[in-house]
């Protein structure tokens, strides 16, 4: 079997990419050129631009084609299968035209080519029409190709392989509520698949396929004489009509046959991890089958008849019936051969089956949208509940399995994976200590110690708060956190083990402070003019010089100052004021240095004097009487004019008074010193 499958995947692998069209529901044959932004319109003109590894691309939309589309004439080859794709993201729908001549085209796609692809597309709404015969809307012969997640539903006939069609693989695909009610036996060929009248010497499979609803069976396999794998496959409700509880065709899930020959040397039928469920019959029948089959891990349930069903009457081949599950049924088991190998079903002694097995017997679970990879959906339908006696008590039979024996039944059940518990790690800061201080801008040296009781230390992270500061992986565990500033601050460390246990130290507390200022140097200042003692004569006019330094900066400032009055400052050197009219008096000068840092220093003091300048001896003014002169007689009443000349060696006149006896006369404070007198007796 193992064999059978490697020869099926090798049918995956399409090589490298080729050509590639497009079609779109707005496309045209006749303006198209079948690119991307001119695409076709019908897969028949695709078709005859493709070669091998050449892609046909179907854009999203419906396709109401109103001939058959025909593809044939031409193949892949291996490695170079032709694909017809739907475009990715989209969804294509494949259906008639309403002027669709069903009378006199059987099939809404025929194909009869060999290395094809066919992966993403609805087909549908193909129904059969009354007074016509039902036909099929995907009906061909083909050898090594893939029919890929179709939707195949509400055709007529199911989709139909025939003649010499082998190495297919029919994989993940939906085929559902196709019915035939206008036939002379209606409902009795409607099935979801049909892989029919096929020669011995043929493999075809089927995997990870839905069939349900469908009018006769879900997959016949009428007439094959080859083998046939089925597996992972759910069908349910077929074999009624369209209302869903009507009596419609046959009503089996799977039904296995005729056959014709009765090859017993290899299994013609694998059916594993199926699930067969409510249809109006059987689950699984032989049907007339005589090829030899296995028949294992299979769950059937409420099937209306017999669950499985094998007729003495069917030939006697030793089929392999094992590990399956039947519940439910009128007839859980019907098997009638004389040589079979039946053994560990669940409908045999020593088992008994209750609702309690399983997880959920609720069968609508089924209809539940695939995965984006188009794989089955999970679900808990039929799975074996924890504690079920029917998980571990089945027999290998060459397949895979997990605990100690395989369970019965289509579903596997994973075992509760062994809890170990990791012990964390163990991680404390061992430098700095708490309430350890660091003077800013700090350089801090952190070290952990860490170990783990179970397994090694993957990590040491360093934190501040929430911020990481540093990372470690191998000791010594040490980190250097450089130019800390001021502030208070939290450290951890944090150690993960290689189970990805986490543990946290506890946190250290540090402070980093300002540091203290450096002791300042006082300026040093003097007056270096005057001197001490110095004399100025008044109203003087005195220069004031001033040394200044700092041994340990710079001066910012020199002031000057008499006793505690501000009489001048200098910024820059040179350190020089001019004090004018400075009063008589003694006076006390000093010098006041102020630094980069504020610091003041004053000069020692320097006292001056200002006295008042010496006066020189006076000589007296000189006053004569120029007129009228000595002894001139005059006749009353006289008129006088007394002329005086004054002036000062030395000095200025301020005045000049005249004086009869001791009687004055007159007074002039400016020159000429002349008065009139008049009317003397």
């Amino acid at each position: 079997m193992r064999n059978i499958f490697l020869l099926l995947l090798l049918a995956l692998c399409t090589g490298a990419s080729g050509s590639v069209y497009y079609l779109s529901p707005q496309g045209d044959d006749l303006k198209g050129n079948g690119s991307k932004n001119y695409p076709w319109f019908t897969l028949e003109k695709a078709w005859k631009a493709v070669s091998a590894g050449d892609t046909i691309y179907l854009r999203g939309g419906t396709y109401s084609f109103t001939t058959t589309q025909d593809l044939t004439g031409k193949d892949g080859s291996p490695g170079k299968l032709i694909k017809i794709w739907a475009y990715p993201g989209e969804k294509p729908v494949i259906t008639k035209g309403s002027v669709f001549d069903m009378q006199n085209q059987s099939n809404l796609i025929y194909f009869d080519a060999d290395y094809l692809h066919l992966k993403g597309l609805e087909i549908s709404n193909f129904a059969q029409k009354p007074g016509i015969r039902a036909n099929s809307a995907l009906f061909g012969f083909t050898s090594n190709s893939i029919f890929e997640n179709l939707n195949y539903h509400h055709n007529g006939l199911g989709m139909v392989i025939r003649g010499k069609s082998t190495n297919n693989l029919i994989l993940n695909c939906d085929f559902h509520n196709n019915y035939d009610p206008y036939n002379t036996s209606p409902y009795c060929h409607a099935d979801g698949l049909n892989i029919a009248w096929i020669p011995e010497g043929t493999i075809n499979t089927v995997k990870g396929c839905r069939f349900y609803r469908n009018g006769d069976d879900g997959l016949d396999l009428w007439n094959n004489e080859g083998v046939v794998v089925i597996e992972g496959c759910w069908a349910w409700q077929n074999g009624y009509r369209e209302d869903g509880f009507t009596t419609g065709g046959d009503g089996a899930g799977f039904k296995l046959g005729a056959t014709e020959t009765a090859n017993y040397s290899v299994y013609k039928r694998i059916l594993t991890n199926n699930l067969s469920v409510s249809n109006r019959n059987f689950g699984i029948t032989q049907n007339a089958a005589t090829c030899k089959m296995f028949i294992c891990n299979n769950t059937l349930y409420d099937n209306k008849q017999k669950g499985i069903y094998f007729s003495a009457s069917w030939g006697d081949a030793q089929h392999m019936i094992r590990n399956n599950i039947s519940y439910k049924n009128m007839t859980d088991a019907a098997i009638g051969i004389k040589l079979p190998i039946v053994d560990h079903n669940s409908w045999q002694p020593g088992f008994t089956v209750t609702n309690q097995d399983f997880k959920s017997v609720d069968p609508t679970q089924l209809v539940r949208p695939r995965k984006s990879d188009g794989s089955l959906p999970d679900i808990d339908f039929m799975h074996l509940a924890t504690g079920s006696d029917l998980i571990d008590t089945g027999i290998d039979v060459g397949r895979p399995y997990l605990g100690k024996a395989p369970d019965l039944g289509a579903f596997e059940t994973v075992p509760p994976a062994s809890v170990i518990v990791n012990q964390p790690p163990v991680v404390s800061i061992s430098s700095p200590l708490k309430s350890t201080s660091y003077t800013s801008p700090a350089t801090i040296t952190v070290d952990a110690a860490a170990s783990d009781p179970d397994g090694t230390i993957v990590k040491v992270e360093f934190f501040q708060g929430t911020v990481k500061i540093g990372e470690r992986t191998t000791t010594p565990y040490s980190i250097t956190w450089k130019e800390v500033p001021e502030g208070t601050y939290s450290l951890t460390a944090v150690a993960t083990d290689n189970a990805n246990s986490k543990a946290v130290s506890a946190v250290v507390s540090i402070t980093v402070v300002k540091p203290a200022p450096a002791e300042n140097k006082l300026p040093i200042v003097g007056i270096s003019s005057p001197t001490n003692g110095s004399s100025f004569t008044a109203p003087a006019t005195v220069t004031i010089d001033a040394v200044a330094s700092d041994p340990d900066g710079t001066i910012a400032k020199v002031e000057f100052f008499q006793g505690n009055v501000k009489i001048g400052e200098k910024t820059t050197t040179p350190y020089s004021i001019t004090w004018k009219e400075v009063p008589e008096g003694t006076w006390s000068l000093t010098a006041i240095a102020t630094d980069n840092a504020n610091s003041k220093t004053v000069s020692a003091a320097v006292s001056i004097s200002v006295v008042k300048p010496v006066s020189p001896i006076n000589q007296p003014p000189i006053v004569s009487i120029l007129s009228p002169t000595k002894g001139i007689s005059l006749t009353a009443p006289a008129t006088v004019t007394i002329d005086v000349n004054a002036s000062d060696p030395d000095g200025s006149i301020t005045k000049v008074e005249v004086f009869n006896g001791s009687v004055k006369l007159f007074e002039k404070n400016a020159a000429p010193y002349s008065f009139t007198l008049k009317d003397l007796p």
